[in-house]
């Protein structure tokens, strides 16, 4: 995967799509697999919005059906079930436990209710799915028994609890980047760090967009016959170039990365005024969220205030008590700007329905966007929005993105693979490595070993103790389109997905990239300074 900003500007494309989170390379690789010729322009890194602000779980919508939204739980079982299939290797199931008390909405009778209608509407949860991901049914447990996982819940009134399981991510940025490869490998050209200024018109048309590299300021026109855009928070900005207004509150979004340690089940329960959070076992250490705010904000406002990150700290604490969360266990603080929406009571909440519109409807052509609320259903709603542009080309072919696994995903399963590279990787590598390979590259950890054949001293660590290598980052750069440390340590390997990797960690990347593409030390410094911008402190304004 190549950053190839010449081939955008020289020829005219059947779709550009703007946006480079989940939705827009979902739709992407969709749209190229299906045949059409596909640009795709992200203004920052891949995934680096509120792609990024995530509970690092694909679930099965258990939720909905305390609105009995029965269409979307379905949507969300089959895609959890899809994304089991295709990137196994980025998967675990994980257990979710919610106590139960004698209020008619959360007693143990209505959660038995709602785990047989999830039998019955997920009745094929597993097919297709590797027996080490098989997701079994959901159940109620005693009160006793919810009182071992959960000693410090409330208890006035605890009946018991409900037990089910979702998928954990162990690495949900790899996950991410796996569709921007596989739309590369269907021929899709995808730039990073190349934003969509405005679009261009012919008349009542939309032909394009002008975009402007963002790392040298350059200004080209990239042509297409439909453009779909998928830019996230500044979704209603690019309509509005479109000539279309179709306004959508905005608010932050953010999940808590903290030192906290944590076994066990995740955890679900409610803060004072009635709003569920969730705490999730993690890498050994507690991920906490979801919260938002209660004020709107702008498609640019993702950094977090000390209110509002003490805000959610007491939230927190609120619900689980024994935490005993501080501000300053936070590593890192996952924000993002998403669609809300007003309750009948005119209270903000996160938008729970996706968007799909198509403005010819508006009088203008070549133009459709997907305003996108849920990861895990990123890939099938892209498939729609890829309908919709498919029908306007004239085009028949139907989506086969849920059938084909993604680059890492067609290998034996984990176990076997870990196996399968002890035997071949060179001596000294050790176990750690071996599994951290195959955990985050899956059957593609061979890409990282041709590199070392070829150049023995990129088997060492890049720093002591750290199970990952400088063949890792090289990789990164060459063929993973990253630009900058923080790409690399956040989003490419899996160092900084939990808080800064420390000092030693970062110079052993920026040694191997200023090596890898000549960087003077003004620049070494910059993107030194850009990594501790990044995480300090946690990210707040």
């Amino acid at each position: 995967m190549h950053r190839d900003l010449a081939f955008l500007a020289d020829r005219s494309f059947d779709l550009l799509v703007i946006g480079g989170g989940i939705h827009g390379l979902a739709a992407a690789y969709d749209a190229a697999q299906r045949g059409l010729s596909v640009a795709l322009v992200e203004r920052g890194d891949f995934g680096s919005g509120a792609s990024f602000n995530h509970l690092k779980t694909v679930h099965g919508g258990l939720r909905y059906l305390q609105t009995a939204d029965l269409k979307r739980m379905r949507e969300s079982i089959v895609e959890r079930r899809t994304v089991a299939r295709i990137a196994p290797h980025l998967l675990t199931p994980l257990p979710f436990l919610m106590p139960t008390y004698t209020t008619l909405t959360r007693s143990r009778l209505a959660m038995r209710v709602a785990f047989l209608a999830d039998a019955v509407i997920g009745r094929d949860r597993n097919e297709g799915v590797v027996p080490r991901l098989h997701i079994p049914m959901g159940r109620t447990i005693s009160r006793a028994e919810c009182l071992r996982y959960f000693p410090d819940v409330r208890q006035s009134g605890l009946t018991g609890g409900a037990l089910w399981y979702d998928y954990q991510t162990r690495n949900t940025d790899r996950l991410t980047l796996a569709f921007a490869l596989a739309a590369d490998r269907a021929g899709a050209c995808l730039a990073n760090y190349t934003e969509a200024c405005t679009s261009l018109r012919d008349g009542t048309r939309v032909t394009g967009a002008r975009v402007r590299d963002v790392l040298t300021g350059q200004e080209f026109d990239v042509r297409a016959r439909i453009t779909l855009n998928v830019a996230g928070a500044a979704a209603g900005r690019m309509m509005k170039t479109f000539g279309v207004t179709h306004p959508f509150p905005l608010i932050k979004a953010m999940n808590l990365v903290t030192r906290r340690p944590m076994a066990g089940p995740a955890l679900a329960s409610s803060t004072n005024d009635g709003r569920m959070l969730f705490v999730v076992p993690w890498e050994g250490r507690v991920v906490a969220g979801t919260s938002h705010a209660q004020t709107t904000c702008g498609p640019e406002d993702s950094d977090v205030t000390s209110q509002e990150l003490e805000s959610f700290v007491d939230e927190v604490n609120q619900a689980f008590p024994a935490l005993r969360l501080d501000a300053s266990d936070i590593t890192l603080v996952h924000r993002g700007v998403v669609p809300a929406v007003r309750n009948r009571r005119g209270e903000l909440g996160l938008e729970g329905h996706f968007r799909i519109r198509d403005h010819a409807h508006d009088g203008v052509e070549g133009a459709v966007s997907l305003v996108g609320v849920k990861y895990t259903t990123g890939r099938g709603v892209a498939a729609e929005a890829v309908d919709v542009v498919m029908r306007r080309l004239g085009r028949r072919a139907r989506a086969r993105t849920g059938d084909v696994p993604l680059p890492g995903g067609n290998g034996p399963d984990v176990e076997a693979m870990v196996d399968e590279l002890r035997r071949v990787a060179p001596p000294g590598m050790g176990d750690d490595v071996a599994r951290q390979l195959v955990t985050t590259y899956g059957s593609e950890y061979r890409s990282i070993l041709s590199l070392v054949a070829l150049s023995p001293t990129l088997a060492r660590r890049v720093a002591p103790g750290v199970a990952v290598i400088r063949a890792q980052v090289v990789h990164a750069l060459r063929a993973e389109m990253a630009c900058t440390l923080t790409d690399v340590v956040t989003r490419r390997v899996p160092l900084g997905a939990a808080g800064h990797p420390g000092r030693v960690v970062a110079e052993g990347c920026i040694a191997v990239m200023a090596e890898e593409r000549v960087w003077s030390q003004a620049r070494v410094e910059q993107e030194e300074a850009a990594l501790a911008q990044f995480y300090a402190p946690a990210r707040i304004a």
